[in-house]
């Protein structure tokens, strides 16, 4: 026995903490990062999992990051198979821009429980921000799975295909994020229904309102979707993409001197001139693309470099276009 201890302790094992300790540093040191190490290098051990826990959440809640990280990860050495923990260290690695321990500790918590939705919800999110979207909807689609078996258990409920209301523990950008996800693959039904599960939870959200006005407007429901849009700016004034997502709308309904006006809400007369103009070269106009942009250059107060680039291409778009179709012969 005696020989089996001296190999453990030079194979690097793990003796349980003793209360007090301040010379030894946590065990997973791989979760730190430089600032936070140091800062934790003089503190004194706790004595448990639950009063480093503890000690914790008041450093989190005090906004000293640092000093609640140290502690979240003494308490890894109490208990290494905590889920919520890792999930704590997680959130405060993605606080601080650290996303590459974020997303290490995220996976752990999962690797520990696969059915802890916070870490299935933000490791969804992270992969959707990442543009892996097959993985996205593996993550998102699990947290809601969760989110909404809770839901049900609540009120009694047998499991079936009925969406339950959300709760202040639902993932809210969990379900906002799986809509998005459904709006690109063109599935606007049901990207709306997952908006408005999300609307009905929080009804004066100016960024809900403009993604439900926005899937409208990609399928198509004009109306609608300046109904919402315009719902968004009640909600928010200053929400840049709810008027420019609504200028859009006015675009395509042709209402081009409306379009202009909504997109000066959130940018100068030139830049609205220019993004106007862009828009209906894209839709094959270029002879009024091309006044736009020459507006734009006339209306910048400076050199307006992608307003330039644009005329030469709505010009040369023109000039082709314009161009007569050669004959050909019938032998």
């Amino acid at each position: 026995m005696l020989i089996l201890s001296c190999v453990l302790v030079f194979s690097g094992c793990a003796s349980k903490p003793e209360p007090g300790d301040k010379a030894q540093l946590p065990q997973r040191q791989d979760l730190f990062d430089g600032q936070s190490l140091l800062v934790g290098q003089s503190q004194t051990r706790p004595p448990s999992e639950q009063q480093a826990l503890e000690l914790a959440v008041k450093e989190e809640q005090a906004g000293r990051l640092d000093k609640a990280l140290y502690l979240y990860i003494q308490a890894l050495d109490f208990n290494p198979v905590n889920a919520e923990t890792f999930y704590k260290i997680a959130h405060i690695h993605t606080l601080r821009g650290r996303d590459d321990i974020a997303y290490r500790a995220y996976n752990e918590a999962l690797t520990v429980d696969p059915n802890y939705m916070p870490a299935q919800a933000e490791f969804g999110i992270i992969k959707m921000g990442q543009r892996e979207y097959s993985q996205a909807r593996l993550h998102l689609e699990k947290a809601v799975s969760l989110d909404q078996q809770r839901l049900k258990e609540q009120r009694g409920l047998a499991d079936n295909q009925t969406m339950m209301p959300l709760d202040q523990q639902s993932p809210l950008r969990v379900y906002n994020a799986l809509g998005i996800l459904e709006d690109l693959e063109n599935h606007h039904d049901k990207a709306r229904s997952y908006f408005w599960l999300a609307l009905d939870y929080q009804p004066y959200s100016a960024v809900i309102a403009t993604n439900l006005g926005y899937s409208y407007y990609l399928g198509g429901e004009l109306s609608m979707a300046e109904r919402y849009l315009k719902q968004a700016i009640q909600y928010d004034s200053s929400y840049e993409r709810a008027w420019s997502n609504l200028g859009l709308v006015y675009i395509r309904t042709g209402q081009y001197s409306k379009a202009l006006s909504t997109f000066e809400q959130n940018m100068s007369k030139a830049d609205a001139l220019n993004d106007l103009g862009y828009f209906l070269m894209l839709d094959g106009k270029y002879d009024r693309a091309i006044t736009l942009f020459k507006q734009a250059i006339d209306a910048s107060p400076s050199y307006f470099e992608q307003a330039q680039k644009n005329l030469k291409i709505a010009e040369s778009e023109l000039q082709l276009h314009s161009a007569p179709l050669a004959s050909h012969t019938i032998q």
